[in-house]
């Protein structure tokens, strides 16, 4: 008879374990969310990798992007649930009417303008604004730049930089539009002069050509620059407020592992963008680089998002006047402290 309790007493505590684990998963909630490919989403990368997120009782379904305008058309058609991209769009597309909201901050200063072959030889000699008009009138032609849609975070800051900071003749330059890989594909093979790219693409670059040459960071073509953020649909804050602030925690948590174990961090990113097309290594030295600054609070980088909104209202591509705080939730951080 005892063994027959035994029995009974171990079935009851595997048949409660079970219920247990499968009301966890009744009760998961489902969050699709876009990202860009780069070192700026790896807080995204280690919730997922570490687990976190199925222990907090959510259901992550990850879809990358090769710029974020088509991650935010996605979000705006109700494809996707969130983000991880660049502010630009998220601005451009709240003063366009979508319901779209900042809940954290990911990274920021992450962008680098680099350029290999000639041009790199005559940014060695020179300032980079000198260099890059020596060339053009060497050459008898604009210095061709690779850089991601109007409204993205890497046209902005490009374009800041050539105008508010540099101060280049228009008819110096070409900007030419591409996604992130195609970026990275052009400039390896000489197809343009320089590039708007991001970690690990950076480190990637110049452990391909030692010669290749960083014409500007991001914090010298847009101080404070704002990069990566996590921005959510209202509609679904609106349906999933106790979701939405545990990614939130999770992301304070994610970016506190990363300033602490960076290589940890590397191996959770290397999962998602970089296992088979490069070495571990390679990710590791990326994650320490000078463009890569990860940041969750969002209240940091609320001012220069107003001074990029404006710059974007310059350029034609702001959409109506929103004021850049009303882009932001910031209960969901404040409430993560």
């Amino acid at each position: 008879m005892k063994t027959v309790a035994r029995v009974l007493l171990i079935a009851g505590a595997m048949l409660g374990l079970g219920l247990a684990q499968a009301q966890a998963q009744a009760g998961s909630t489902r969050i699709e969310i876009g990202y860009i490919p780069i070192l700026a989403s790896t807080p995204l990368f280690v919730m997922a990798a570490e687990g976190w997120a199925k222990d907090e009782g959510l259901d992550l379904n990850l879809t990358k992007f090769e710029a974020g305008t088509a991650a935010i058309q996605a979000l705006a058609a109700g494809k996707i649930d969130a983000i991880y991209a660049g502010i630009g769009p998220v601005l451009v597309a709240r003063g366009a009417g979508v319901g779209v909201s900042v809940v954290a901050n990911s990274a920021v200063e992450e962008l680098a303008l680099v350029t290999r072959g000639e041009l790199a030889g005559f940014a060695r000699k020179q300032a980079s604004r000198d260099a890059i008009i020596a060339f053009a009138d060497a050459k008898g032609r604009k210095v061709r730049i690779a850089t991601q849609p109007p409204g993205s975070v890497p046209d902005t800051v490009l374009r800041h930089w050539l105008t508010k900071v540099a101060a280049i003749p228009a008819d110096k330059v070409e900007l030419v539009s591409m996604g992130i890989e195609k970026t990275q594909q052009a400039l390896l093979a000489n197809a343009i002069d320089a590039a708007m790219i991001r970690e690990p693409s950076i480190t990637i670059l110049r452990d391909h050509d030692p010669d290749a040459a960083v014409l500007a960071l991001g914090g010298e073509m847009f101080p404070d620059q704002p990069g990566t953020v996590v921005a959510f649909r209202d509609a679904f804050i609106k349906a999933n407020r106790d979701a939405v602030a545990r990614l939130v925690r999770l992301q304070v948590k994610a970016v506190a592992l990363i300033q602490a174990d960076s290589q940890r961090a590397a191996k959770d990113a290397y999962e998602f963008i970089g296992k088979g097309l490069l070495e571990l290594s390679t990710l590791e030295r990326a994650m320490v680089s000078p463009s890569s600054k990860f940041v969750a609070d969002p209240h940091a980088i609320v001012e220069a998002t107003r001074k990029m909104q404006a710059f974007q209202g310059e350029l034609g591509i702001a959409g109506s006047a929103v004021p850049a705080e009303q882009g932001f939730d910031f209960s969901f951080y404040d409430g993560a402290r």
